[in-house]
């Protein structure tokens, strides 16, 4: 395994952690090691790695300025795994009292070859209440030669009592720019090939963890896995492309990449974020922090600069405002790409109508085709005569909205069409909303909406808008 293999061994090779290397070295060298540490951050930081570390620094022989030299007898049991006198425990499966209780037993017992004995607790949040007190007692009174090390992802979740008792250290995710360069390294020593954007693909993939990186890598390199089937989403370069088919109008390409995605098994929340990260890293550049905010390579920053220069900051915030809404619907939506459909659809429409095309005035004629025929019941519905047609579209979305959250996001990507005294047509643009509209649950939601805005039962048909 990669993230084994390149596992940082002193700490001078921590990446990314200054602030928690330099105390910790100089608390060694010094001779002022506290009893307890509580290191907190996410999953793949080096929390386990700077642990392990550090019990290599206060038990090596040859320790110099805090750092441990790697070649003595206790550092290579360290690195092997079978020194005695440092303790690993997954609280995650020994988090039970009498787990616990053996701990404190165990403890009391003088180091086998070292100075001190070590106990990292992996996950020490997962702890019960009852083990989580009688860790306490142990902190409480520690002997000399031991040390406890807590790690855990969720610090919030460990009583104040142990927290108060621990030297806290935070491990934050690192810059994409630490990973990447991380990467290279490990891909030079491994005399591998593998592109540079593929690399930078990983590193934003891993959400600022090492170790979710250099797997990630591990299986593009032996696996001969395809980065953007590994990673879940598509990559910054198909994104800019999808961001360009948005802005111009382009529907239905839009449409067919997202279903692409969803076809080949990609998460239409996890493509949702990426979509608002790009989303966000062009209203960066827009804001002239895009140099300092914005982690991309070079060429794919100089594509993003051009495209945020092309937009309005009312047009991008109004897009942000769209995807967000669609990853809000993701959650409850019985169709799964439904919500980001919507969004696709109400947004290239608007770029269609700043940049005027044949097919959308094709579409507008088309539209303008159907007669609306207004009953007394639409009369009273509605006192603006002026838009008789959005009027009533808004009405009966409206009714719909309590009814069925999807359905209601389906209607937002049809339109209105024709009106008689017994049928309400509808036009969906597309084939797969028309399906899911004329699905019978859809339609006895519609019918009893309709009911509902034109005070009487009427037919619901929908048709599909010829273009």
């Amino acid at each position: 395994m990669l993230y084994r293999t390149y596992r940082p061994q002193k700490f001078s090779e921590l990446v990314g952690l200054e602030t928690v290397k330099k105390t910790l070295q100089a608390q060694v060298k010094e001779g002022k090691v506290g009893h307890a540490y509580l290191f907190a951050g996410p999953r793949g930081t080096g929390k386990t790695t700077t642990a392990r570390i550090l019990a290599k620094a206060i038990n090596c022989e040859k320790s110099q300025d805090g750092e441990p030299d790697g070649k003595c007898s206790s550092c290579k049991q360290i690195e092997s795994g079978s020194y005695l006198d440092l303790i690993e425990i997954d609280a995650a499966s020994n988090r039970g009292i009498d787990d616990v209780r053996a701990l404190r037993e165990k403890v009391r017992l003088t180091p086998s070859s070292g100075r001190f004995k070590v106990y990292i607790i992996d996950e020490a949040h997962m702890l019960t209440q009852e083990a989580a007190n009688a860790l306490l007692k142990t902190l409480e009174e520690p002997p000399a030669h031991a040390i406890f090390i807590l790690a855990t992802t969720e610090p919030y979740k460990l009583p104040d009592t142990i927290r108060s008792r621990c030297q806290r250290f935070s491990f934050e995710r690192a810059q994409v720019a630490l990973i990447i360069e991380k990467l290279k390294e490990i891909v030079k020593k491994e005399k591998a090939k593998i592109e540079d954007s593929e690399i930078e693909e990983i590193a934003k993939a891993a959400g600022g963890g090492f170790r979710d990186a250099e797997t990630l890598l591990e299986q593009v390199l032996t696996g001969k896995q395809k980065v953007e089937d590994l990673v879940g989403f598509a990559r910054l370069s198909d994104l800019g492309n999808f961001f360009d088919q948005l802005t111009t109008g382009k529907t239905s390409d839009a449409l067919f990449f997202i279903n692409d995605l969803y076809g080949k098994g990609v998460s239409m929340e996890n493509l949702a974020v990426r979509i608002l990260e790009y989303l966000r890293d062009l209203l960066l550049i827009q804001a002239q922090v895009g140099d300092e905010l914005v982690e991309v390579g070079k060429e794919q920053y100089e594509t993003m600069k051009k495209q945020a220069e092309e937009l309005t900051s009312a047009r991008l915030e109004e897009m942000i405002n769209k995807f967000t809404q669609a990853y809000e619907y993701l959650a409850q939506a019985a169709i799964p790409t439904l919500p980001l459909e919507v969004a696709i659809v109400e947004v290239t429409r608007e770029s269609g109508n700043q940049v005027t095309s044949g097919a959308n005035k094709q579409e507008s004629d088309q539209l303008s085709s159907y007669p609306v025929i207004a009953s007394n019941a639409t009369s009273d519905l509605r006192s603006r005569p002026q838009s008789p047609v959005a009027d009533q579209w808004s009405a009966l979305m409206s009714a719909v909205k309590p009814l069925n959250h999807s359905v209601e996001a389906l209607l937002r990507s049809c339109k209105m069409g024709g009106l008689t005294d017994h049928t309400l047509t509808i036009l969906a643009l597309y084939p797969f909303h028309k399906e899911k509209l004329e699905n019978p649950k859809s339609m006895v939601i519609l019918e009893q909406a309709v009911k509902e805005v034109y005070g009487k039962p009427l037919k619901v048909k929908v048709e599909l808008l010829k273009k």
